[in-house]
């Protein structure tokens, strides 16, 4: 891919950084006395001791989350609307129903977390959906189902917009679209093993303790959540100013090397949750940033379905569950692979043009064959393509509103839950009438797709001219009053 030299973020060496003429030596009192070699050393040894607390933890607890909530998924081949008694419309609604709790609680959430400690706050948010997530498997009728899925959406909802600015706020720029996608392949991972636990399940707990096997899919997934939140207390770390296990030295190297990169301006200010609010509000790239990855969230909603999809197959409901898998399995090599490159390239629209293609692809086959072997296939292509574009989103979106950090939690947090409210529509999109085709559903994913890969263009030519503007007046673009001197958008 083509990257516009000048376009790229100015990614100045710590060498470079202290001997710039014009740049001032920033450099925390307790690390001057570091060689170059031996702060690079530091931060090496600092960022991975972050990834060995913090990622392992947050990927198992996001793949317990997602479990969760494409449980109902899963429970309806399963049984759980001929127990229940309901019928498509309201299995539909009540998939529909999470999402009016799960973007309620989003904004407010991340303005909360901006202040709070992330240690404290995230494990004990799991722990409270993974109870009400195990109660749905008790349930006897339509409406507590419905009640029980909201309150899903309302204490998972702080958990994945909570992790994407928590990520933002101990990695830079360059290192961030590989953590981002390394965390997210928590929700592929979970989509293919999903598929197989419930397989495990409905094949060989029907009946047990007098209970369908749908009911045992949400008290297992939900018994496994509260057990893993335990470790979230004992391994996360707070913030870069606040985290007992690091050195003096690692704490100061952790905010500095924030700074560095944004002129100077820290991350961590003491100013109103409601000042980056009003910040986030004001600045026009949310909204721009909001529709793309709007759009992304749309292009992924035959998720919720893909069960239901794979059965028109043609295949028994076991086999139905495992062959769920693959696609998913794929997805998360390419997300994870693209991703990466999109990192080390410092380039963010061409890679998510490109996943949109691949999905778009994916739709359009899908829709227009009966063949067992194309619609397989198709559905690969309509994995990997949307989750690796939506992960590639969420790093752009940091990235570009990236300091302070209340208005970049709120940034996170508007584009999560707007882009989530789609799912209250989308939920519809795949009635069993439609079958086996879906058309209807694969029309609206591709002009999504669309949509999103035209808003990255236009985003990436608005930054684009920002950053040739701040080539050449030194300006204050982007970073509050940053001196624009090392700040460049990443494209």
């Amino acid at each position: 891919m083509e990257v516009d030299r000048r376009s790229i973020e100015k990614e100045l060496a710590l060498e470079q950084i202290e001997t710039t003429p014009g740049i001032p030596n920033n450099v925390p009192e307790i690390l001057r006395h570091y060689t170059t070699e031996q702060l690079a050393a530091l931060e090496k040894k600092l960022v991975r001791k972050i990834d060995l607390r913090s990622l392992p933890i947050l990927i198992i607890l996001f793949l317990l989350n997602v479990l969760d909530r494409n449980a109902i998924a899963n429970a309806r081949l399963g049984g759980l609307e001929a127990t229940l008694g309901i019928d498509d419309v309201q299995y539909q609604t009540a998939v529909m129903v999470l999402w009016a709790g799960y973007i309620s609680m989003m904004v407010p959430s991340n303005m909360v977390l901006s202040i709070f400690k992330p240690k404290l706050y995230l494990p004990t948010v799991v722990i409270v959906w993974g109870i009400v997530s195990g109660a749905t498997g008790f349930v006897q009728n339509y409406a507590g189902l419905v009640a029980l899925r909201f309150l899903v959406g309302v204490t998972e909802a702080p958990y994945f917009p909570g992790c994407i600015f928590f990520l933002s706020c101990w990695y830079t720029r360059k290192e961030l679209p590989s953590r981002i996608a390394t965390f997210y392949s928590g929700y592929t991972l979970s989509s293919a093993f999903g598929g197989l636990i419930a397989a495990g399940i409905v094949d060989g707990m029907e009946g047990l303790g007098g209970y369908p096997s749908w009911r045992w899919i949400f008290i297992i997934e939900g018994a496994l959540t509260i057990l893993m939140a335990f470790a979230g207390y004992l391994l996360l770390p707070n913030y870069p100013s606040n985290t007992s296990f690091l050195s003096p030295e690692e704490t100061a190297m952790a905010q500095w090397r924030l700074e560095r990169e944004n002129d100077g301006i820290a991350d961590e200010v003491k100013e109103s949750v409601f000042v980056g609010f009003r910040a986030a509000m004001t600045d026009p790239k949310v909204y721009l940033l909001v529709l793309i990855q709007t759009a992304a969230v749309v292009s992924m909603s035959f998720t919720y379905f893909f069960p239901s999809i794979v059965k028109t197959l043609g295949f028994p409901r076991v086999e139905t569950l495992l062959l769920t898998a693959p696609p998913y399995f794929l997805a998360f090599l390419f997300s994870i692979a693209n991703s990466w490159h999109s990192g080390r390239s410092g380039e963010r629209c061409f890679h998510i043009v490109t996943a949109c293609v691949i999905s778009a692809v994916g739709q359009i086959i899908s829709m227009s064959t009966y063949k067992t072997g194309p619609r397989y296939f198709a559905m690969f292509l309509q994995a990997m393509g949307s989750f690796s574009a939506f992960q590639i989103i969420l790093s752009w979106v940091s990235s570009t509103i990236q300091r302070p950090k209340s208005k970049r939690a709120v940034a996170l947090a508007l584009a999560t839950a707007v882009s989530n409210a789609t799912n209250i529509a989308t939920a519809y999109l795949y009635p069993a009438w439609s079958a086996p085709l879906y058309r209807m559903g694969c029309i609206v994913l591709t002009v999504a797709l669309i949509c999103c890969a035209a808003a990255s263009l236009v985003l990436r030519f608005w930054l684009q001219k920002l950053n040739r503007n701040a080539d050449r007046d030194v300006g204050h673009e982007g970073v509050g009053n940053g001196s624009g001197a090392l700040f460049r958008y990443v494209l």
